[in-house]
């Protein structure tokens, strides 16, 4: 538990991009980033490809969630888990950028995105749904919650941030289950109590999907600091999965289907990111394109030891508590 919130914590420090630590034993360091030495760096074919593509699977879901809706059977249930796993498998593998655009909004901005509603794990299952243990625990099952993209927003960390009410991994708990206590078909089927909450569960936590990733989804060029500030978010992401084991003792659980997503297309997104964009990047910050190029074979070594020799010096926008519309 206690490397839980360790782990958060240093997320949050990261995502504000404020003082990232030097290798001490680093023979030279490069001077800090200020606000004075950011470069633009076009970005807009990558972005435009990556928001086609989580469009297109965000569509998906919602096709296959009508079709489900109209006819509840085996067949359709599959169906929808295909859809989700499929939409989840195009937001990792685009983490970098979305992070990157996260880490560069505007701080006045109206609405802050928050990262955590997109995907947030570990997670509490029984904060959301039913488990053996607990057969009346989660906001699924709570009648006097009225279920509205508002009121899942307020739920969502209240007060802990393994208390997730929205994003990928929330909602594979509820269409998928946990493996102690995996969805049956019957979870879904009836118009009253909590098989049609969780219909409606899953119609509104899509919807917010959507609305979050519109508010990242403007499409300017980016710069440097940016970059690196979403690429420490993109490694602070993937770093809970090495301790899923601490996790499932605390309670606290990692979806089977955010494990297996995030384990690999994480570190993917990155090594397959935009070669001219990362060219521009390479060429204001060099030595990144040679450590993305040896991750493939000795993983997030050789881009923790890059970022451990670049400084941030402005703070960036705080996204880890935050509510978007």
């Amino acid at each position: 538990m206690l490397m839980r919130f360790l782990l958060m914590a240093l997320l949050t420090s990261l995502l504000l991009a404020c003082d990232s630590s030097i290798d001490e034993h680093a023979d030279t360091t490069p001077g800090p980033t200020s606000a004075t030495d950011l470069v633009e760096i076009p970005a807009a074919q990558w972005q435009q490809r990556a928001d086609e593509r989580f469009t297109t699977a965000a569509t998906e879901w919602q096709q296959a969630l009508a079709q489900f809706e109209r006819i509840p059977d085996q067949q359709h249930l599959a169906a929808l888990r295909q859809a989700l796993s499929h939409w989840y498998q195009r937001f990792t593998s685009q983490y970098l950028l979305l992070a990157s655009r996260a880490c560069q909004q505007d701080g006045r901005a109206r609405h802050q995105v928050n990262l955590t509603q997109l995907d947030s794990w570990p997670l509490y299952p029984g904060y959301l749904d039913v488990l053996p243990q607990w057969p009346e625990s989660g906001l699924i099952s709570d009648p006097s919650l009225e279920l509205t993209r508002q009121s899942l927003r307020r739920q969502h960390g209240a007060t802990d941030p393994a208390e997730a009410s929205l994003g990928f991994a929330a909602m594979a708990v509820v269409l998928n289950g946990t493996a102690e206590a995996p969805k049956a078909l019957d979870s879904f089927i009836g118009q009253k109590g909590a098989p049609a909450r969780r219909r409606q569960y899953l119609k509104l936590a899509g919807e917010q999907l959507v609305a979050d990733h519109q508010q990242l989804s403007l499409n300017r060029p980016l710069n440097q600091l940016a970059l690196q500030c979403g690429l420490t978010g993109v490694l602070a992401h993937w770093q809970p999965l090495s301790n899923s084991t601490d996790e499932q003792e605390s309670g606290l659980l990692i979806p089977e289907l955010s494990a297996a997503l995030n384990s690999t297309n994480l570190l993917a997104g990155v090594q397959t990111m935009d070669p001219d964009t990362l060219a521009r990047w390479d060429q204001i910050n060099p030595g990144i394109a040679d450590a993305i190029k040896h991750s493939e074979e000795k993983g997030w070594a050789p881009i923790q030891a890059w970022l451990s020799t670049v400084s941030f010096t402005r703070p960036l926008p705080d996204t880890s508590k935050s509510r978007s519309s």
